[in-house]
C-alpha cells in the first residue's frame, strides 16, 4: 500500500501560513515516495466556514485534493459557547494542584462546542469512514477542528499520525481532546516548546520532533528610504497585533525617528491611520521576502504559536526578530538562535527596538546568527527524513 492521506480544514493557494502550510508542504515531500490525497472542506473563511470551492477533486502538483462541502459552519451560537468558555477558563477555581487548567464541562458538551466551531463536514467524515483502509496511514493536521477530532474517531488506531499544531489556548484545556488523542499512534511535533505543552495537557504522548522545513534562499531586500519593522500574517486580536501597533505608536511619539511599521496579511483590525504604518494587505511571496530581507527588525506578536513559519522565514533573510515572550515556541526560537530579543509588555518593546536599532553591527551580527539557526535545524530534507520514518515505524499497512 503506497498511499498516503492528509487531512486539514483547508487547502488553497490563498490560504498561507499555519497548519494549512504544513498539509501542503508535508504532501509534496512525500509525493515522491507516496500517492498522496488532501481531505478537506470547500470553504475558504475560519470565520464562517461558508462553502465557496466547489465540491471534488481536484489535482494539483501529482496530489489529489478532496473537498467536502461543510456541514456545519460558525454561528452566534457558538460565539456565545466560546465567550462562556473564555469566562469558565478564567476562573481561579479551575487551576489545579499542577497549575493545569481544567474546564468542568461535561463532554457532550465540550464536542458540542468543537463540532460547532467548524468546520464540521458529514460528507468528509463519510468518505474517511469508506476509505480509511486504502491509506497507509492519514495525517491529521491541527488538533483543533472537528475535521481532526471527529474524524480520528472514524479511523483505525493503527493508521492515525496527528501534527496537533498546538498552542497554549483555553479550548486546549477541554478534557475531550485528551481522551480523543488518546487514540493517536503518534504525534508529529514542531518544535520541544510545543510537545512540552503536549505533555502538559494530555500526559505522556508518543511522537517524534519532525518540524517544518523553511525556505532559506536569500532574496534582494526591499529598498526603503526609511528603516521599518515588518508583520507578516493574520492581522488580528489573537495575533496580539493590537498592541503591536499601540506599542508602535507610543514609541513614535516617545522617541521620533524615520522607523515605519509595515504589516503584510488580511486584517481582521481596524488598523488606525497612522504616517508611519503602511497596511499593504496581501503580498506575493515574493514580496514578502523582499520585505523580510529589508526589514531591521521582524516583530511576532502572536501569543498562541506552535511553529511560526513567517518568524523562521524572515530569520532566514537574516533579520533579527523581536517575538512576544508569552509564547514559549518563539521564545525557545530566539534562545535557541541567539537571534532576536523577546518582550513581554510596552516598556520591554520599549527597550528591545531602541536597544537592537543602536548598533547596526551587532544588529547585523544577530541577523546572521538567526539565518545559521533556521539553515542549520530547518532544511526540507531532514523534515521530508523525519516523517517517512515515522510512517514507517508508527504505521502498519
Amino acid at each position: 500500500m503506497n498511499r498516503v492521506a492528509i487531512v486539514v480544514q483547508l487547502c488553497h493557494e490563498s490560504i498561507v501560513g499555519g497548519s494549512e502550510a504544513l498539509a501542503w508542504q508535508y504532501a509534496t515531500l512525500l509525493s515522491d515516495e507516496f500517492k498522496v490525497d488532501i481531505i478537506t472542506t470547500t470553504a475558504l473563511d475560519y470565520t464562517t466556514w461558508a462553502n465557496v470551492l466547489t465540491p471534488g477533486c481536484e489535482t494539483k502538483q501529482s496530489i489529489n485534493i478532496y473537498r467536502f462541502p461543510v456541514t456545519i459552519g460558525r454561528s452566534e451560537y457558538w460565539h456565545n459557547l466560546h465567550a462562556r468558555l473564555l469566562q469558565e477558563f478564567n476562573y481561579p477555581k479551575y487551576i489545579d494542584t499542577e497549575n493545569c487548567k481544567r474546564i468542568s464541562w461535561s463532554i457532550a458538551l465540550q464536542e458540542e462546542f468543537i463540532r460547532y466551531q467548524g468546520p464540521y463536514s458529514e460528507p468528509l467524515l463519510s468518505f474517511l469512514r469508506a476509505h480509511c483502509n486504502e491509506y497507509q496511514c492519514i495525517i491529521f493536521a491541527t488538533y483543533l477542528y472537528p475535521t481532526s477530532y471527529f474524524g480520528i474517531a472514524e479511523i483505525p488506531l493503527s493508521k492515525v499520525l496527528l501534527a496537533p499544531t498546538l498552542h497554549d489556548e483555553p479550548p486546549a484545556y477541554l478534557s475531550a481532546y485528551k481522551y480523543m488523542y488518546k487514540r493517536v499512534s503518534s504525534f508529529i511535533w514542531l518544535t520541544n516548546a510545543e510537545k512540552a505543552l503536549g505533555e502538559k495537557l494530555w500526559g505522556e504522548v508518543p511522537g517524534k520532533l519532525v518540524s517544518m522545513g523553511v525556505d532559506t534562499l536569500l532574496r534582494s531586500p526591499f529598498q526603503a528610504e526609511y528603516p521599518y519593522l515588518l508583520y507578516c500574517g493574520r492581522i488580528d486580536q489573537n495575533k496580539g497585533c493590537n498592541d503591536l501597533v499601540n506599542f508602535f505608536i507610543e514609541f513614535k511619539k516617545s522617541y521620533p525617528s524615520s522607523l515605519r511599521l509595515i504589516l503584510t496579511g488580511k486584517s481582521e483590525l481596524d488598523i488606525p491611520t497612522h504616517p508611519d504604518i503602511d497596511f499593504r494587505g496581501f503580498v506575493t511571496p515574493e514580496e514578502k521576502f523582499q520585505l523580510m530581507a529589508g526589514a531591521s527588525i521582524f516583530v511576532m506578536s502572536s501569543p498562541y504559536e506552535s511553529f511560526s513559519i513567517v518568524t523562521l522565514e524572515a530569520m532566514a533573510q537574516c533579520t533579527p526578530v523581536l517575538v512576544n515572550g508569552a509564547c514559549q515556541v518563539l521564545v525557545e526560537h530566539v534562545t535557541r538562535s541567539g537571534g532576536g530579543k523577546i518582550y513581554q509588555d510596552c516598556e520591554s518593546f520599549f527597550q528591545a527596538v531602541r536597544e537592537m536599532l543602536s548598533n547596526q553591527d551587532k544588529l547585523t551580527e544577530m541577523g546572521d546568527i538567526a539565518r545559521k539557526y533556521v539553515v542549520a535545524n530547518f532544511a526540507f530534507s531532514s523534515v521530508k527524513n523525519n516523517l517517512l520514518e515515522m510512517i514507517e515505524k508508527y504505521t502498519v499497512i
